[in-house]
């Protein structure tokens, strides 16, 4: 049980940031020039006497990737807090349904439900990233891609939780609480996944594996760029979350992705509302798409600071 909770965790983290398609559509406005940062870029959002300090952050993260923290530790010290980007909740009832409906009908296998070109360049993927399938041949092909995903991420040393792991640590030290933008139930949207039809199931498949390949190739040189703020770089290398693209049509994804950026908005507005700084992290899509959270705070009448090096 405890090995399916955990992956159970691990797949809300896929399905819950907030970038709907694999290539972000940028606000225009967003544009950093000069040489390299020393530290991660910094956006500021100020309104009178108070200023919220906001650290975009990537979907994964190389866990031995090197970052100067100076900066993030300057932000947060003596701010009113931090806010994290939404969470979300787990109950014994997703444990027991991903249990019970990850599996294909009447103990079928993955090779024979796929037509031959996706089943080939999936064992292709999992070969080139030196993982077995042998456990996930009977799962529905969104289920199989998106364990096969965690495994990758595992063997290539990626985390879902840095930088943000780092950053709360930096916060425990400065003294400075944290709470989450919002806080959301993930029930609703594993049953949307498991509600997929077949052709459904195998286009998420599709994704899934093109973001697998993104994640071996490029994820480790979108850190690089991220740790000197070289936002133009990371632009041309962001890849968002392909699996929220899985439940585009799907009106429990959509109010997903408009909750999570309007809490974070909400979140970043009430903490203007007191005198001093305070200090956010958010998902770098979520935070620079059109339609994301600076344009948005923009429209709300605040003052919004591209970083600076």
């Amino acid at each position: 049980m405890k090995v399916f909770r955990l992956f159970l965790l691990s797949l809300c983290v896929v399905l819950l940031p907030v970038t709907a398609s694999a290539q972000e559509d940028w606000a225009d406005e967003v544009v950093v020039r000069g040489r390299a940062a020393v530290g991660p870029a910094l956006w500021r959002v100020s309104d009178d006497d108070s200023q919220v300090i906001i650290i975009g952050v990537l979907p994964v993260f190389p866990k031995k990737q090197v970052w100067k923290t100076t900066r993030i530790e300057n932000a947060l010290r003596g701010a009113n807090g931090l806010i994290t980007p939404p969470d979300n909740s787990t109950g014994p009832g997703d444990v027991w349904s991903l249990m019970r409906n990850k599996g294909l009908p009447d103990g079928g296998r993955l090779k024979d439900a796929l037509t031959a070109d996706l089943y080939a360049r999936y064992e292709a993927t999992a070969r080139r990233a030196g993982v077995s399938t042998r456990d996930f041949a009977k799962d529905k092909p969104v289920w199989a891609g998106a364990r096969l995903r965690r495994e990758v991420l595992q063997k290539y040393g990626l985390s879902e939780n840095e930088p943000l792991t780092t950053i709360r640590r930096l916060a425990r030290t400065a003294g400075v609480s944290a709470r989450a933008a919002g806080r959301y139930d993930s029930g609703p949207l594993f049953k949307a996944v498991n509600a997929m039809s077949e052709e459904a199931s195998e286009a998420c498949l599709r994704y899934t594996l093109d973001d697998i390949d993104f994640d071996m190739d490029r994820a480790p040189r979108a850190a690089q760029a991220w740790s000197v703020g070289d936002i133009p770089t990371l632009r041309s290398l962001y890849q968002g979350s392909v699996l929220m693209k899985c439940l585009s049509g799907s009106p429990t994804a959509t109010a997903t992705l408009n909750r999570s950026i309007t809490d974070s908005v909400s979140a970043v507005s009430d903490a203007l509302n007191k005198p001093g700084k305070t200090v956010a992290v958010l998902p770098l899509g979520q935070l620079l798409r059109k339609g994301g959270v600076l344009e948005k705070l923009r429209a709300r009448g605040y003052r919004v600071s591209a970083p600076e090096n």
